[in-house]
C-alpha cells in the first residue's frame, strides 16, 4: 500500500460521491494510535500475534462513521509569505435607511429655476467588515514498528494494511472534529427556549479559535429548557432568508423545493425521528420534491438526506455534539466503559474555574475490558454520552459553506542554492527509520537504531479558518429527554 493512500483520500473527500464512507479499520486499531510515545515495545502496536496456535485466517473489520464536514467546507491555499495574521472582508449589504422614501415632482422651468433639472441626489452608503485570522497546526505521530517482528509476527503484512486504514481514520477524524468545532465557533448560536433568538459570532475575537467551542451564549438564564421544535426551525429558516443565507449554490448545498429554500440540517438521529414523528404531514420526499431540480437529487442522495421537514433537509449525524451542565464545584462522570451503560467509570471531571460551564461529552472511551478487546485498547461508544442525564444537552447545526473557508499552508521546498527536504501541511503521513524517528520523544530515552529498522508515521497539518459569512451558519443547542418508553402489559 502506497504511503501517500492518506493525503490523497482527503483531498478527494470533499468531492466524493459517496458521503457514506465507510473506512474499514481492524476493531481496536485505530484507539491504539494514541500510544504512540511508547518506544518500549518495538512491535506493530502490540496486537500482532507470534503464530503458536491455530489462529483463524480471516480478520474481520468494524465500519467508522465520517461525518460532512470535509464535504462541506471550502478549501483553498494561505498564501505563502502571508504572515501570522491575516484579514478578511466581506462587503456589507447597501439599503435604504427608510422604506418611505421622498421622490420628487418634476416642475417645469417656469415653476423652478432648474425645472425638470432641478434633482436632488441622496447619498448612499456602502461599508465592509474586517476580521482576523491566524494560522493553527496540529500533529500526529503512529506507534514505533520494529522490522524484524514482521517476519516472526502471524500475518503481519494484513495486518500492516489494516493498520494503515487505520492511520487514515485517524487522521481524518482530528481534521472533522476541528472544522465542526470551528463551525460552531463561528456560527450564530441559540438556545431551544420559550426567548428563542441568535446571538451573534466573534471569529476574530480569539484567533485560532479555541480548541473548545464558547457556550458562554447557553450558561445563565439561557440554558436551554426545550426539545429542538419545528417551530424553532421555522424561525430560523426565516431569519437565514432575510439574511440572505438562501441563495442555491453549484454544489446543491441549498436548493429551491415546493415551500422555498431547503437548507440542510445536521441532526441527530434521535431528534431528527421525534421531529418527524410530531410534524409527520409535513414530511416530504426528496424524490418526490425536486421536479424542478431533479439533476440535484444525487447530491442530496450522496448526502444522505431523504426527507424534509418544510424547509430542513435532514442530513443525520451519528454521533450529534452533546454536553453536560456542570455548576462550579461539581464533579462528573466523564467518560465511561461499556457500550450501553456508564459503570466502570475511568475518568471523571471537576468544574474548578469558579463559574459553571458546559463541558463537552467525549463521543468514545479507550477500553481495555476483554468484552471489546482481547490485547491493546478499543474506541467504544461512551456510555456517559449516551446518557441524558448526564449528557443532557445536543446541538443541531444548519449547514452553509459559506460559514468559513479553510486555507492550507503551502511549505516552501526549495530554495536557491539550498537543498530542503519536502514537506507536506495536508496530513500526508511519512514514514520515519531511524533516530530521527525516537530522539527527543518522551519514553524513548537511550534508543538507537543505526540500521534504520524501527520507525514510525509523523503527520502534520497546518490551516487557518478564513470567516466569510458567519451569519449563514447556525447551531441550536436543546435538551435531550430522558428515555421513557412505552410497554405492553401481558395480558
Amino acid at each position: 500500500m502506497a504511503l501517500h493512500y492518506v493525503p490523497a483520500l482527503l483531498r478527494k473527500t470533499f468531492l466524493t460521491e459517496n458521503f457514506m464512507h465507510f473506512s474499514s479499520i481492524l476493531l481496536g486499531l485505530a484507539a491504539l494510535l494514541l500510544l504512540s510515545g511508547i518506544c518500549s515495545t518495538p512491535s506493530l502496536f502490540d496486537v500482532l500475534r507470534t503464530r503458536v496456535e491455530d489462529l483463524s485466517e480471516e480478520l474481520f473489520l468494524r465500519a467508522s462513521w465520517n461525518d460532512i464536514w470535509l464535504n462541506l467546507i471550502p478549501r483553498g491555499e494561505y498564501p505563502k509569505g502571508a504572515g501570522y495574521v491575516r484579514s478578511s472582508f466581506d462587503i456589507a449589504r447597501s439599503e435604504p435607511a427608510t422604506d418611505e422614501e421622498s421622490w420628487q415632482t418634476i416642475q417645469k422651468l417656469s415653476d423652478n429655476v432648474n425645472g425638470a433639472c432641478g434633482l436632488t441626489y441622496n447619498q448612499t452608503y456602502v461599508g465592509e467588515h474586517e476580521v482576523t485570522y491566524s494560522p493553527e497546526m496540529f500533529g500526529l505521530m503512529g506507534p514505533d514498528i520494529c522490522q524484524d517482528n514482521l517476519t516472526m509476527d502471524w500475518q503481519s503484512e494484513e495486518f500492516w494494511e489494516r493498520y494503515f486504514q487505520a492511520l487514515d481514520k485517524r487522521n481524518r477524524r482530528s481534521i472533522t472534529n476541528r472544522l465542526g468545532n470551528i463551525y460552531r465557533e463561528y456560527c450564530y448560536k441559540a438556545s431551544a427556549n420559550a426567548d428563542f433568538h441568535f446571538t451573534a459570532s466573534t471569529p476574530g475575537s480569539t484567533q485560532p479559535p479555541p480548541s473548545a467551542v464558547t457556550m458562554t451564549a447557553f450558561l445563565g438564564g439561557n440554558l436551554p429548557q426545550s426539545e429542538l421544535t419545528q417551530e424553532m426551525l421555522d424561525a430560523t429558516a426565516i431569519e437565514l432568508m432575510e439574511e440572505g443565507a438562501d441563495e442555491p449554490n453549484s454544489n446543491g448545498w441549498i436548493t429551491q423545493g415546493a415551500d422555498g429554500p431547503e437548507f440542510p440540517l445536521y441532526i441527530g438521529s434521535a431528534m431528527s425521528q421525534r421531529l418527524f414523528l410530531n410534524n409527520s404531514e409535513l414530511r416530504s420526499d426528496v424524490n418526490q420534491s425536486f421536479q424542478g431540480w431533479k439533476e440535484l437529487n444525487p447530491t442530496l442522495k450522496r448526502l444522505g438526506a431523504s426527507r424534509i421537514l418544510k424547509n430542513f433537509r435532514h442530513v443525520v449525524n451519528r454521533f450529534p455534539a452533546r454536553w453536560a451542565f456542570v455548576p462550579n464545584g461539581s464533579t462528573i462522570n466523564f467518560t465511561a466503559t461499556g457500550l450501553n451503560s456508564t459503570s466502570g467509570t475511568i475518568v471523571t471531571y471537576t468544574n474548578s474555574t469558579g463559574a459553571a460551564v458546559l463541558k463537552r461529552i467525549p463521543t468514545f472511551v479507550q477500553s481495555t475490558a476483554s468484552a471489546d478487546v482481547t490485547k491493546g485498547q478499543a474506541a467504544v461508544v461512551n456510555g456517559v454520552w449516551r446518557d441524558p442525564s448526564v449528557a443532557a444537552y445536543e446541538s443541531v447545526e444548519v449547514l452553509n459553506k459559506w460559514v468559513f473557508r479553510e486555507e492550507i499552508l503551502m511549505p516552501v521546498n526549495s530554495l536557491p542554492g539550498a537543498k530542503l527536504r519536502p514537506q507536506n501541511y495536508f496530513g500526508e503521513w511519512q514514514f520515519v527509520t531511524g533516530n530521527d524517528a525516537f530522539l527527543g520523544i518522551d519514553g524513548c530515552t537511550g534508543i538507537t537504531d543505526p540500521l534504520h529498522k524501527r520507525g514510525r508515521h509523523f503527520a502534520e497539518y497546518r490551516h487557518a479558518a478564513r470567516p466569510i459569512f458567519p451569519i449563514y451558519g447556525r447551531m441550536i443547542l436543546f435538551k435531550r429527554c430522558s428515555n421513557s418508553f412505552d410497554t405492553i402489559t401481558c395480558s
